[in-house]
C-alpha cells in the first residue's frame, strides 16, 4: 500500500510528497529515515494537557503553527486514534501523527515541517473525505457500512483465496512424499479432512505454537511468506463463516450449541434484516423447521435451553464412530 495514493485522496498525494521532500531534503521523495521522539515527550505533562475532541481548524499562515498550536494538534490525534475508526482513517492519522512529531522535533518549529503539517491538516479537516461522524448515530452507520463493504470484498474475491489454500495444500502433499518427517507431519496437520475453518478454531486454541509451527515448516518448503500464509487461511475461514453454508457445518460436525445460537440469533434479527414482511416470514418457516428438526426447545428466548434430541444425539454417535474407525487405521 502507498500511503500517498491509497490514504490520500485524488492528486493530493503529490503535495504531500513535496511537501516531505522540502522538509527531508529527499530528491527521490522518500521520507527520511531519522529517530523520532516519544510522543510523551513533546506533550507537557499529563496534568496539564486539556482533552481536544474536535479537528483543529488548519492554520492559514505557517507561522501560527508554534508549538502550543502542534501541542494541540497531536493531542487531538492521540485521542482520535484510540476511538473506533476505519482503517483508512486510522492509516491517515498514523502519517499524521509522524508529520507533528517531526514538526515538534526540535528548538523551535521548522517552517518545511510545518508545511507537511498543514497539509495534512487540510487534508484531514475535509469531513467529505475523512470519516468523522458528528453524532453516535452516524458513527454506527459508518460502522454499519465498513461492516458491509468487508462482506462485499468476502463475496467479489472469497473464491481466489480459497483457489490459492488449494493450491498451497497440493503443493505440500506433493513436496511431503519422501521429504523429512517434519514436512510429512505439517501436510497430515494441514490437510484434509480439516477445514480451514477447523485449522483456523485451532490457531486461536490452546495448542497454538504447535500447529503455528507446521505453518511455517509448510511454507519454508513452498517459499511463501507465513504472514500471507496465516492471513489467506484467516480471510478465508471468515468468507466461509459468511458465506459457505456454516448451518450445514455445525450440524455435520455435531456444533450443537453454535447451531442454537446461530439460529436464536437470526430468528431474532430477520425482521430487521430482511427485505420484507413476507420474506422474513418465508425465512422464519425454514429456520424453525431446522430447530425443531435437531433440538427440543424449553424455552425459546434462551438457545442454552435448547437441547439435542434423539437425532441430534444419533449424528453425535456416528460421528464418534467414525472417527475411531480413523484412529484404527
Amino acid at each position: 500500500m502507498d500511503p500517498y495514493t491509497d490514504i490520500v485522496p485524488d492528486d493530493l498525494g503529490e503535495v504531500i510528497r513535496k511537501r516531505i521532500r522540502e522538509r527531508d531534503g529527499d530528491s527521490e521523495g522518500r521520507p527520511a529515515k531519522r529517530a523520532r521522539a516519544n510522543t510523551d515527550a513533546l506533550l507537557p505533562p499529563e496534568s496539564d494537557e486539556q482533552e481536544i475532541n474536535e479537528p483543529l481548524k488548519p492554520e492559514d499562515d505557517l507561522e501560527n503553527y508554534d508549538r502550543e498550536r502542534l501541542q494541540k494538534g497531536l493531542r487531538y490525534i492521540n485521542g482520535a486514534a484510540k476511538r473506533k475508526i476505519t482503517p483508512r482513517t486510522e492509516e491517515f492519522l498514523k502519517m499524521h501523527k509522524e508529520a507533528y512529531k517531526a514538526a515538534l522535533d526540535g528548538q523551535s518549529p521548522e517552517r518545511a515541517s510545518c508545511a507537511v503539517v498543514q497539509a495534512l491538516d487540510k487534508i484531514y479537516y475535509s469531513e467529505a473525505f475523512f470519516f468523522k461522524p458528528r453524532e453516535s448515530a452516524e458513527h454506527e452507520h459508518l460502522m454499519q457500512y465498513v461492516k458491509l463493504r468487508r462482506l462485499d470484498l468476502l463475496a467479489n474475491y472469497g473464491d481466489y483465496l480459497g483457489q490459492e489454500l488449494q493450491e498451497i495444500r497440493a503443493d505440500l502433499n506433493a513436496a511431503a512424499k519422501d521429504a523429512d518427517p517434519k514436512v510429512r507431519e505439517a501436510a497430515i496437520k494441514l490437510g484434509r479432512p480439516k477445514t480451514w475453518v477447523n485449522i483456523v478454531d485451532e490457531l486461536a486454541g490452546a495448542d497454538i505454537g504447535n500447529l503455528r509451527k507446521q505453518v511455517d515448516v509448510a511454507c519454508a518448503v513452498l517459499g511463501i511468506d507465513p504472514k500471507h500464509m496465516l492471513w489467506l487461511i484467516n480471510e478465508w475461514a471468515e468468507r466461509n463463516r459468511f458465506f459457505h453454508c456454516q448451518i450445514r457445518d455445525y450440524i455435520s460436525d455435531c456444533h450443537w450449541p453454535r447451531l442454537a445460537k446461530q439460529l436464536h440469533r437470526d430468528l431474532k434479527e430477520l425482521i430487521n434484516v430482511a427485505p420484507d414482511p413476507d420474506t422474513a416470514a418465508s425465512y422464519e418457516r425454514v429456520l424453525l423447521s431446522i430447530r425443531n428438526e435437531y433440538f427440543n426447545v424449553k424455552s425459546r428466548d434462551d438457545p442454552q435451553h435448547w437441547i439435542p434430541n434423539d437425532k441430534a444425539c444419533k449424528l453425535i454417535d456416528e460421528k464418534i464412530e467414525r472417527e475411531e474407525k480413523r484412529a484404527r487405521k
